[in-house]
């Protein structure tokens, strides 16, 4: 059941990126991140549209809910409380990269609300496990 919940959670996620970096946040993504359009539409004339990234993306998403959901039904917590704790500690250790990196703010909390976001969507199916 952990895996069927896990597959399920990692595809939310995923549909959840889409719409928070495709929709919500795209724009101020698009320029907190540096991303060069001219870039990424030149590398889609030539084919390159971003397969690769997004399957990448999607595995990740999916093992990331799997293993969320394993060590969820470990600990003898409320899910929702274990998943946030989980979230906060995963941006507490990515902060550290974004200062040396000297990243934006404004990227700092489009990335890490997703972040915490799909550890909360995870733990609500976690839930069911």
């Amino acid at each position: 059941m952990t895996l069927f919940l896990g597959i399920i959670a990692g595809l939310i996620a995923f549909a959840i990126g889409g719409l928070w970096y495709g929709l919500v946040f795209r724009d101020a993504w698009i320029e907190a991140s540096g991303i060069d359009m001219a870039t990424v539409e030149a590398n889609s004339k030539e084919g390159k549209k971003g397969q690769k990234e997004m399957l990448l993306s999607l595995a990740i998403e999916v093992v990331t809910a799997v293993v969320t959901i394993f060590f969820i039904k470990t600990l003898d917590v409320s899910p929702l409380h274990a998943a946030g704790g989980m979230g906060v500690i995963a941006i507490l250790a990515s902060l550290k990269n974004y200062i040396f990196e000297q990243r934006p703010i404004k990227l700092i909390l489009i990335n890490e609300s997703y972040k915490l976001v799909c550890y909360l969507v995870v733990g609500i199916i976690a839930l069911f496990a």
